[in-house]
């Protein structure tokens, strides 16, 4: 049985290119709920914001009829603040401060924008998923600079489930099987470490 860390993709830029990639989760101040704070038209079809591992609508639907085990429900996440910045048409061989001025913080390129309510209507839906499942998990914390594989060891795995939270260590895990099928239809979203048995 293979089990590996669901990682997002380093981008180009470091945190500003994360911030127009993956952009913000919002939050309701009095209910709690969680929204989409983003840039588009460009979204990747499933990505991890923050501590988040979020779909869009047709991976939640292509999920819904996989044999996938482990994500025991999904949240729907208002689109509350999307911005139009269509980088991907930028020149991604020179600085991001050639293409943009770059004032205060890396969230700041999505929440000092306004809001384009046509633009996020023709964006998809998007969909917070909650992993059921915990995944028993060793942590060596001296060796927390070097490779996932380093310092990480899989205590426990039920064979069954694709989908785990670590229990001593934030971060998502997924099976060979969730692996293959995440790069067959969410190609290029997330990197995957292999992690070792604790003998």
């Amino acid at each position: 049985m293979n089990i590996f860390l669901l990682d997002s993709v380093r981008t180009l830029w470091g945190d500003w290119s994360e911030a127009l990639e993956y952009g913000l989760i919002g939050r309701h101040e009095k209910t709690d709920a969680k929204s989409i704070e983003r840039s588009g038209p460009y979204t990747p079809p499933a990505y991890l914001c923050w501590d988040f591992l979020i779909f869009t609508q047709p991976i939640k639907e292509k999920f819904e009829v996989s044999n996938l085990k482990g994500i025991g429900s999904f949240d729907y996440l208002e689109k509350t603040h999307i911005v139009e910045l269509d980088w991907k048409k930028w020149d991604l061989t020179k600085d991001i401060a050639y293409h943009i001025e770059l004032d205060g913080e890396p969230e700041d390129l999505i929440t000092s924008r306004p809001h384009n309510e046509s633009l996020a209507n023709s964006m998809p839906e998007y969909w917070l998923a909650s992993i059921e499942t915990a995944l028993s998990v060793s942590v060596s914390r001296n060796n927390l600079d070097k490779e996932p594989s380093e310092y990480l060891q899989i205590i426990k795995a039920d064979p069954a489930i694709d989908f785990f939270q670590g229990d001593e260590y934030t971060g998502y895990f997924v099976s060979q099987r969730a692996k293959d099928w995440l790069e067959h239809h969410c190609p290029g979203c997330f990197t995957f470490s292999l992690i070792p048995f604790a003998n």
